[in-house]
């Protein structure tokens, strides 16, 4: 009783925090483009199950099950080929049940092409050899902890510094995300994610500021052997809290409250191939393959957009060596 009282006591909190602050909505959602091909295939859900080195962007605490030292990267074609989005990842662990991590999340548009001094007013028509391009980025460093509290409990901590690049103006931010999974009757596992905990702070240059608020992602795993047949199949299922006001934008919502949903299922045989699909909030189709060898693996994934903006598709390459000190 007293758990599910500070629960309410914390969404709430938020909640009116949102309404009285003025945050921008959607002022993360860069930060939503998810990272690596495993999850992305899983269209998302797996804050319960995550246990590599991209624990560092989907929950921390998983970070307490990468073993040996893991490099991990992930490029990706976003709708036209001059939007790329990239992923860096490596994890090691540590000492007394700990692993530390640290990766480089980033979106670039390349080549925009900038026609405002192309006008020529006296000929009244453009001058196409003053037309130039520039490029657009945003940067998030990820400083990541991940610690084993018991055999059922482990949790991981975010340091997370963001910059971004629009060509004339530039922003810094920093913020923090605290992660937790329990294992729960050994083959169910349970996650728990608070992004943006004390409320992530944009600062541009032109003196303007946004704020990401808080937001919460829990979700539920569970893990079957199928000895017989060499298989294991682990359903996972991931929702989410936000709390910016976006109404039909939503699965659900309930006053500025919103709640959506991920859905998805990892298929692995013999620890050597898996198959990857789900269901993401936006009711996209999400799927993957990936196959494993000694000390590397290979991953793609594939969401589909019902749109003229086009598919995206992933690719992750991840090593998996000796650590470098015990």
């Amino acid at each position: 009783m007293r758990k599910t009282a500070l629960w309410f006591l914390f969404v709430l909190l938020i909640a009116t925090n949102v309404r009285a602050g003025g945050f921008k909505k959607y002022a993360g959602e860069f930060l939503n483009l998810g990272a690596g091909s495993r999850l992305t295939g899983m269209a998302g859900a797996g804050v319960a199950m995550i246990n590599d080195a991209s624990a560092s962007y989907w929950n921390p605490a998983g970070l307490a099950d990468a073993h040996g030292l893991q490099i991990q990267f992930t490029h990706s074609k976003q709708f036209i080929s001059s939007i790329q989005h990239d992923y860096l990842a490596v994890s090691h662990p540590l000492k007394n049940n700990s692993t530390l991590g640290i990766s480089l999340y980033y979106f670039t548009v390349n080549s925009i092409k900038d026609s405002r001094q192309a006008y020529n007013q006296a000929d009244d028509k453009v001058d196409y050899s003053k037309i130039k391009t520039f490029n657009t980025g945003d940067y998030v460093l990820y400083l990541s902890y991940g610690r084993k509290a018991n055999r059922k409990l482990q949790y991981g901590v975010n340091a997370k510094f963001i910059y971004r690049d629009f060509n004339i103006e530039n922003a810094l931010g920093i913020g923090f995300d605290f992660g937790l999974q329990y294992r729960w009757f050994d083959r169910l596992r349970l996650g728990l994610m608070l992004k943006d905990i004390t409320t992530t702070m944009i600062a541009w240059s032109t003196n303007e500021k946004e704020f990401i608020p808080p937001s919460v992602r829990f979700g539920l795993s569970y893990w079957w052997h199928l000895k017989a047949m060499n298989l294991s199949v682990q359903p996972a299922a991931d929702f989410q809290l936000l709390f910016e006001n976006r109404r039909y934008a939503s699965q659900f919502h309930l006053g500025s409250v919103s709640l959506d949903s991920f859905w998805g299922v990892e298929v692995n045989y013999k620890n050597v191939l898996t198959l990857r699909s789900g269901m993401d909030d936006l009711q996209r189709f999400n799927t993957g393959i990936g196959v494993r060898i000694p000390k590397v693996s290979f991953d793609y994934s594939f969401t589909a957009y019902q749109s003229e903006l086009g598919n995206i598709h992933r690719i992750t390459v991840r090593l998996f060596l000796d650590p470098l000190f015990n």
